[in-house]
């Protein structure tokens, strides 16, 4: 067994905390989340899980906060010792609201992404997470009284431009 192996029945629990805060030209944005994933390692190679989480934004006077739900896998390919690549898809639900010039506006959201990955451990309990990039497809739907707007994105991004680091934690 190599020293950090994963191994089926093994969980897996990661998140992502952030905090941004930006001044350009008299326009100011902050953000903050919190998003906590945990899953299951099903196979030596497939783990599933779900994850739940806030985020809080403003920009430009307005105010948004949203709550997530979601779903994942992550497909794991062991390289050598300790190092995997992985491809994680994964669809999150959102709902909050918008406070927009006076009055609240309330939003859903849609998100199916695909994201490649890397995982190195540190001990058996301990990892590094790494991912870049993503195929993505999102629609966000807001209502402001009777007026309801629909804003869908999609992409693909494989550059280095977005990268997300993070430590995860095993129990065994």
């Amino acid at each position: 067994m190599a020293f950090a192996q994963i191994q089926k029945g093994d969980i897996q629990i990661t998140g992502n905390v952030g905090i941004q805060k930006t001044n350009n030209a008299g326009t100011e944005t902050s953000s903050f989340s919190l998003l906590p994933k945990a899953g299951v390692f099903v196979s030596e190679t497939t783990s599933l899980g779900g994850t739940v989480g806030y985020t809080s934004g403003k920009f430009n006077g307005s105010k948004t906060d949203r709550f997530n739900l979601g779903a994942y896998a992550r497909f794991h390919k062991p390289m050598v010792e300790n190092f995997y690549l992985y491809l994680e898809p994964s669809l999150t639900f959102g709902f909050g609201n918008r406070e927009v010039g006076g009055g609240d506006a309330d939003i859903n959201s849609f998100d199916v992404r695909l994201a490649p990955g890397m995982t190195y451990f540190l001990s058996p309990k301990f990892a590094l997470d790494m991912n870049w990039g993503m195929l993505n497809y999102s629609k966000e739907t807001t209502k402001f009284g009777n007026v309801e707007t629909e804003n869908k994105n999609y992409g693909l991004n494989l550059n280095m431009s977005n990268i997300n680091l993070g430590v995860s934690f095993y129990i065994r």
